[in-house]
Order: structure tokens, then sequence, then C-alpha cells
């Protein structure tokens, strides 16, 4: 506890003196980037000079630049060799903020032999860097400019992304690109691969970044040998603020309420007093006299096993509140220090959210005659809290630029879940309890650096990164109750004998610790062949990762079920049951039932390098291509009669390549072909099994899983009318060999759930996006229908599972594809009055939820439509107040089995497995920038 709030003293004491910065006025200045027209590469070393004032510039390693002016109009004038001179006017610059100015540079005419000076102004030279922006990238791709995330009213990277054409998000951070699961994307932080955010999930929590301090966004539908290859839906490149081009402070605090929570009661248990920072103060860990091992408690005499059992805290009773009110808080700040050609920057930020939510969930299952098995009402409770703070230090001298990342995230959840139902075979009522907690800790680091060489020509980046992720599960606690249909006679669901069960009554605990190690090596030169210029890249990446697992499950057992008192123990209440004097010989005990194999240690390496050439040919046709290679190691070593090493080398070979035609000035058609890799995650093939209580079923990995490799073929028309709009049809087709699903377990005893390799699927779709502004329906009235915009995006997509000859198997998607998405949204913004309002609609349809087999028919998700609401307005010149209404239309989450076979879900005949419904959630927030 110390060391947090010596972390939170300090963030604190380094934000106030960022408010000191920022309450000094900055004086005027002129702050932009320089880039090629064709290629949107950053120009190094052009001078840009402030037209009779003899003041000026030369862009660094990025292409920035930056000058310091008095307040005024002013002409700027950007020359660099082999280019034409631009001459920029209208740049009009006031006191206390930056005129930002971005310049598309043109390549001089080989046939021209003398300077040729283009004229432009400000208002100008910032639509054709926008448009550049978006059309130059080298493959398939979206971009969210910096511009665009200084004017959006979104708070973190996550609502970023809900803009995106093409791109959804579920739970508000986890991110579907062409309706294809959050395990077939990849995200990169200024350039260093991330590992999934989640322990047991193969996906990354998009709500970490703050908006503020997000440079821009990059998402690759296709790839290209320089980025990493394991994804087949995105690669989310997110670039973080070096140096920030002005000194700021902002500062925001916020509340909310979900519907099914306000005013309504909340379950909750008695736990710890550093749950509000999402750790764990030692209430819930494993008592001292415990044995550190089961091999340690299977020695212990039947006394002592007694004795340690008394240790542990009496803590079952389920309590009542009214929910309380969410609550979020974020301050973050930035400086920019020095003079032209030697500048410091810093960017910092610290966040804070908790989240109240009330969840309803019915469950059930069915026989093979189609008889009811079970009718289960489940009433979750659900605190959720995630903070952070971020530190991004930069010293930017000459041609070189070195930078040091850092960001430290905890994410938690206290959940207390109430189960009532019934057991129709046996005729017996039920109810039972799950108190948990879960704590994901994560920090990242990046050492990074920039550098023009310039005798060689040569751009050189480079960075090297280490990330920690820990998850603990300390005290899951699990307690049923049974009684015959109708008579309320609930008695604990606690095995004798020595059998005991964690599924019945026990307790859970567990510890994860991830260390991942990575570099990165590039290496660029432009060479000029047939009077164009070439690009030559070529570079390495490495990344290890190292992980430790230890579980521990431990379950209640009686001496004998048959004792009189054991006949009054097992009816007393959860807070009563497991007092420290009904641990007798004649009573209660706890029995150690971890099995030895649940236990791993993992490490994986991966080893990458890639060469790669972009070449423009002829005035309209630019090609990217080249290979990428990737060697990847791993191994998940565990104890199931004697040591166990399941060990897999993979070397793949990923050739790409990227055509693009230039139309016209505002048309691109792209022809792309590439292959990606999709690999599973440690859990996926660990051997530990593991009872999962919503689902009512143990999950386990599979040591024989392989990784799935991926063929990409993608055709778009690209239609860039103006700033801030555009028109894109495509057409794409992908080829998985070896996808990985999530089956049902056949050989379990009871229900289980695993993960295998299809034979291999194909995908084709076809997607439509295109974002348009209004001002065209009334030209008289432009000016108001100027402020909406209109922007969709939609897909449809055809995938098929292909089986062996022999097998017969009913045709499928693969899990988790969805046939279609739609994305639509309307967007008002007047800058004027300081207002931005949007409305988001967005459906996916149906997808496979688990894989079934010849017992278990597949389970669906079915389509469910969300409906969001954001509206912000300026105040106080530089306040905000911002509402925002997520998931207006609250439809329930519907998990089915398509028992008629007809394509979509009935109510009347199909088995509804699950249906779970969380209410609507609003949000009020300020911000002030100071």
């Amino acid at each position: 506890m110390k060391r947090i709030s010596s972390v939170l003293i300090w963030a604190l004491l380094v934000c106030c003196s960022f408010a000191n910065a920022s309450f000094a006025v900055d004086p005027a200045k002129i702050t932009g980037k320089v880039t090629d027209k064709k290629t949107g590469e950053a120009i190094i070393g052009l001078t840009v000079v402030v037209a009779g004032t003899g003041k000026g510039a030369v862009t660094d390693v990025e292409g920035r630049y930056q000058i310091s002016v008095a307040p005024g109009t002013y002409t700027l004038e950007f020359k660099f060799m082999g280019y034409q001179t631009k001459s920029v006017s209208e740049v009009v610059v006031s006191a206390g903020k930056p005129t930002y100015l971005d310049i598309v540079m043109e390549e001089r005419s080989s046939k021209s032999l003398k300077e040729v000076v283009i004229t432009g102004t400000a208002k100008q030279e910032t639509i054709n860097s926008l448009l550049t922006l978006q059309k130059n990238t080298n493959t398939v791709a979206q971009v969210v400019s910096a511009e665009a995330i200084r004017k959006s009213p979104d708070r973190n990277t996550g609502e970023v992304l809900k803009r995106v054409s093409g791109a959804s998000l579920q739970e508000g951070k986890y991110l579907i690109v062409r309706g294809l699961a959050d395990r077939y994307n990849q995200a990169t932080v200024n350039g260093a691969l991330l590992s999934s955010t989640e322990p047991d999930r193969k996906t990354f929590s998009f709500d970490l970044f703050p908006s503020n301090i997000v440079e821009n966004i990059v998402i690759n539908k296709a790839a290209v040998p320089e980025l990493p290859a394991e994804f087949a839906g995105g690669l989310v490149q997110v670039n973080t603020k070096d140096i920030p081009s002005e000194n700021f402070l902002t500062v925001l605090a916020g509340t909310g309420f979900n519907t099914m929570s306000v005013g309504k009661d909340f379950y909750t248990y008695k736990g710890g007093n550093q749950d509000w920072i999402g750790i764990d103060d030692g209430t819930r860990k494993l008592p001292s006299a415990f044995p550190s091992s089961k091999a340690g408690y299977d020695q212990l005499s039947t006394a002592d096993k007694i004795a340690v059992s008394k240790s542990f805290p009496d803590i079952w009773g389920v309590n009542t509140k009214t929910t309380p009110l969410n609550s979020n808080f974020q301050i973050a700040g930035g400086i920019n220090k020095g003079k032209e050609g030697n500048r410091f920057g810093a960017v910092l930020s610290l966040s804070y959210n908790r989240n109240n939510r009330n969840f309803d969930t019915y469950r059930t299952d069915f026989d093979n005659d189609g008889s009811r098995i079970y009718n289960y009402y489940d009433k979750k409770s659900t605190q959720n809290v995630l903070w952070g703070g971020l530190a991004n230090l930069s010293y930017q001298f000459g041609k070189n630029k070195i930078s040091f990342k850092n960001l430290y995230s905890i994410n938690s959840t206290v959940a207390t879940t109430v189960r009532n139902g019934n057991d129709i075979p046996s005729e017996t009522d039920v109810r039972a309890y799950e108190l948990g907690f879960n704590s994901n800790r994560i920090y990242t680091s990046q050492l990074s650096g920039e550098h023009f060489w310039e005798k060689a020509k040569v751009k050189i980046r480079w960075n090297g990164s280490y990330t920690n992720m820990k998850q603990d599960v300390p005290d899951l606690r699990r307690l049923g109750y049974n009684s015959i249909a109708g008579k309320n006679d609930y008695y604990a669901n606690i095995s004798s004998g020595g059998s005991a069960t964690l599924t019945g009554s026990g307790r859970f605990y567990s510890k994860l610790n991830d260390n991942i190690y990575g570099g990165i090596l590039d290496l660029s030169r432009f060479v000029k062949i047939g009077g164009k210029q070439q690009q030559i890249k070529m570079g390495y990446l490495i990344q290890s990762k190292e992980r430790g697992f230890t579980p521990r499950a431990l379950g209640y057992t009686l001496f004998d079920a048959g004792d009189p008192y054991a006949h009054d123990l097992v009816r007393l209440s959860p807070d009563k049951l497991f007092a420290p004097e009904n641990f007798t010989d004649r009573l209660l005990r706890m029995d150690e039932i971890t099995n030895t194999p649940d236990a791993y240690g993992a490490n994986a390496l991966l080893n990458a390098g890639y060469l790669q050439f972009d070449n423009n040919i002829y005035e309209k046709w630019r090609l990217v291509w080249g290979v990428r290679v990737e060697n990847f190691d791993q191994s998940i070593k565990y104890n199931q009669n004697g040591p166990q090493n399941n060990k897999t080398t993979v070397t793949d070979i990923l050739p790409s390549l990227n055509l693009t035609y230039l139309l016209n000035a505002k048309t691109n058609i792209r022809f792309s072909a590439s292959q990606t890799v999709i690999r599973p995650e440690f859990r996926e093939q660990a051997p530990f099994a593991f009872y999962n209580f919503d689902l009512m079923a143990t999950e386990s990995g599979n040591s024989n899983l392989k990784r799935s490799k991926v063929t990409n073929v993608d055709l778009r028309y690209e239609l860039y009318p103006r700033s801030g709009e555009v028109l894109t049809i495509a057409g794409f087709y992908k080829h998985f060999e070896s996808p990985i699903e999530r089956f049902y377990n056949s050989g379990a005893g009871s229900v289980g759930l695993t993960y295998l390799n299809a034979p291999k699927a194909n995908s084709a779709g076809a997607e439509v996006e295109f974002r348009k502004n209004l001002d065209f329906l009334n030209p008289d009235n432009a000016g108001f229908w100027h402020s909406f915009t209109v922007f969709s995006n939609v897909a449809y997509i055809y995938n098929k599972v292909s089986f062996e000859k022999d097998k017969v198997l009913k045709a499928r998607p693969m899990q988790g594809q969805s046939p279609y998405v739609i994305n639509v949204g309307l967007q008002f913004e007047k800058e004027s009055t300081g207002t931005v309002a949007n409305v988001l609609f967005n459906r996916i349809g149906r997808r496979i939820f688990i894989v079934g087999n010849d017992t278990e028919p597949d389970v669906y998700e079915a389509p469910r439509s969300l409906l969001d609401f954001m509206v912000s307005q300026k105040v106080f010149r530089k306040g905000e107040i911002k509402l925002t209404v997520s998931d207006i239309l609250n439809q329930s989450a519907n998990f089915y089995q398509d028992n008629d076979d007809n394509g979509r879900y009935d109510k009347t005949s199909d088995f509804l497995r699950i249906s779970t419904k969380g209410g609507t959630n609003v949000n009020l927030s300020f911000s002030y920038k100071f």
C-alpha cells in the first residue's frame, strides 16, 4: 500500500508541476509535419522559413518542425532538394496556442530544369495533408489522424475506434474487424508488439489509453513485410505522443449509473481495504499455516489437516446494499521545452474508473431427447476498477530522437453471484453462490530511438521493450445448496469420504506471472531509380515470453455424511457453515484437490526478419512488396506422470504484395495479397482444467493445438472527395489453414470445453464504407448541414469450414465469424459553439459461440443491436461537459442451439441456452484543459 500511495503522490506532484507549466502562457508558435505526397513518408532536413521575419526551422527525424513567432498572419516557405518549393499564405497565429500546419511536398518533375513555386493557403494545405494521410498508406488500411482525434470528444482509444469504419467494439474495449472475433486481431504501441492484456483470452483492451496522449491510429486490414504478421482481421497500430506541440494539463471527473443497477440491490461480500485500487490487501490470501504444495498437505496428519482448515477466514456471507454510482477521474499533462533542434517533451496521464453493474442471466441445457435438464437464474453484481498511469519522455536533438515510454494499469473485478433454480431430472431446487476477485496488473516500458544517418542517407529506428503482466485470483469461493423440490429444506453440497469437489463447495487460488522482452531494428533508405523515389527497408524483431502459473484448488468434505451432527451442519447458512468450531474429526475438513498438471511454466521466442521494397512506377503506380520470415519456438512444461515438455517450432515464410493505382488525385485502386498466421495462446495449449461457473463447464487446453496460417486477398476502390469524406468498395478473400476454435469436449465425463483445429476454412466478402458531410442537402443553407456527417460500414461475409471427405459433418462457419456487420452513425459538430453529438448503431450477425460435437449441437450467439448516444458541449472556453448513453436498446444477449436449423433464433423452437442482460450505461463527465 505504501508503494501505491507513493506512486499516486509522485504522479500528483508531477501533474502539479505540469499545471505550473501550463498556466505560463506559451509563446505563439507554428508547428506541423512535412510528408511526401506519394509515399506519406516524413521528409527529414527540409527548410521552413517564415517570410519577412528571418525565422525558420529544419524538420527533424519525424519530419516535424516548430517555430515561435509573434501573433499575426504569415507566409511560410518550404524548401527541399528535389522537391517543388511550396509557399503557404494566410497562416494565422494566435497567442497562447499553437497553429497546426501539416504540409505535403511534391517531387520536382525530372523534365523540369528550373524551380517551380507552388502557392496555397493554410486552409488548403490542412485539407491536402488530411487527404494525403488517408490516401498514402502502403496497404489496405484505415487511418485516424491526430487532427481527427484532436477534434473528437473521445476519452480513450476504445471510443476513438468506435468511429472507424469496419471496426466494432465488444464491451467497449475488444475489437472486431470484418466480423472476425478479437482473437484474430493484433495490436502494437509505438511499433512494439503487444501481448494479450487478458491472461486467459487472446485479445487487447483498447480502453487503457487516454485519447489525448494518442498521436494517431492505423488499422491495417492487409499485411506488409515491415509489420508483425499475426493477424487476419486487423493490426491496430497505436502511436502515442512524444513531444506535445504545446504545454497542457487536462483534468476530468465524471459519474454515472446503470439502469439495471441504480436504486436496486447490489450483492457484495466483505473484501479488503484496497479493493478500491484493484489490489487484495491480504484478506483473501492463502493462510501462512497452509502447506505451500499439495504434496506437503498430503503428508499432514488428520489432526493437522483439521487445524489448518480452521485457519481460513470465515467470509461466506452475501450482503446487499444500494448500488453505488460509478465514478471516473483523469488527469493528463504535457510539456514541451527547449529550442529548435534541441527539445525535451513529456506526456503523463493518471486515470481511475470504477463501475458497478448488475447482470440478470438465465441458463439451461437440454438432453438428447430435447427435454430440459435445469433452469438456473443468476443475479450477478460486479464492481470493476480500472486505473493506471502513463509516462512518456522524449528528447529530440538534431536528426535524432530518444524516447522512454511507460504504462502501468490495474484492472480488477469483485464479483458476487447468487444462483437459484431447479434440476429437473433429480427434482431438486438449487441455490448456489460464487464470491470472486480478479486482479490483472500490466506494466510495459519501451526505450526507442529514431536517427537519420546523413552520410549514408539511412533512417534507423529501434525499440527495446519489457512487459510484466500479473493475474491474481485469491480465494475464489463456491458453495452450492440443494433441496427436494418445493420443500425449502436446503442442504450444502459437501461431499463425504474424501471426494471433495470445487464445483460443490471449495476455494480456488491462482497466480500468473508473464515477463515479455522485445526488440526491433529497422533500416530504410530512399534511392532514385528512373527519376523516381524508391525505398528499401529491412528489419528484425525479437520477442521472448516467459510465464509461470500456479493454481491451488481446495474442497470441503465431510468425514461421515450420515452423522446426525452433519445432518444439521449442512443446513446452516453460508455465514455459519464454515465456522472454526465445525472443523472436527466428526464433521468438516479441507482437502486439497489440485491436479498436478494444472501448474505449468511456458516460454516462447519469436524471431522475425523482413525485406521490403516500396517502388514508384511511372506516375500512377506504387508497389510495396517483399517477404517476412517468422520463426516461433514455444515450450510448455508441466508435470504429469513425470516432467512433460510440449514443444513446437515453426518457421513461416510470409510474402506480401500491395499494388496501388492512382486513378486521379482523389481516387485509388488497391490490390493486396499476403500470408499471415494466428498462434495459440499459452492458456489454449496448457493442460490446466478449470470449472467455469458461468458456462457450467470445465475448460482445459489442448497440447496438440497448431498455429493457423491465413492467405489474404483484397481488392479495394477508394474515393476521397474532400477532407473528412471517403467512399470505399472492397472485396476480400481469406483461406484459413487449421483455424483454432472452441469446442465441446466429448471425452469429458461432464460438460467440458477445449480448443481444437478445424481442417480449413474459406471466407469471401464484400465491404462498403462511406463518410459524407450533409451540406449537399441544402447548398443555400450549407452552414447548418455542414455540421452533420453520416458514416457507415456494411460488410457481408460468406464463411465455411471444410472437412475431410470421409467425415459427415454439417457445413458451418468458423467459430466467432459473423456473416454480416452493420455500423451506422450520424455526427453533429458545430465548431463555433463547441457542440458535438453522435448516434452510433451496430449490429453483428449471428456467430458460433461454442462448436458442438456428435451429442452437443453448436451454440450460436444471436444478433443483437447496439445503439449509443453521445453529446458534448464546450463551456468556460476550455471546459467540456459530456453525456454518453451506451446500449440504449438493452437487448438480451441470447446464446442458443439452432434446433430447427433455419439460420436464425426462433423463441418457440430453438433451445435457448443462455440469456443475459446488463442494462444501459449512462455517464456524465466534466473536463477542463488549463
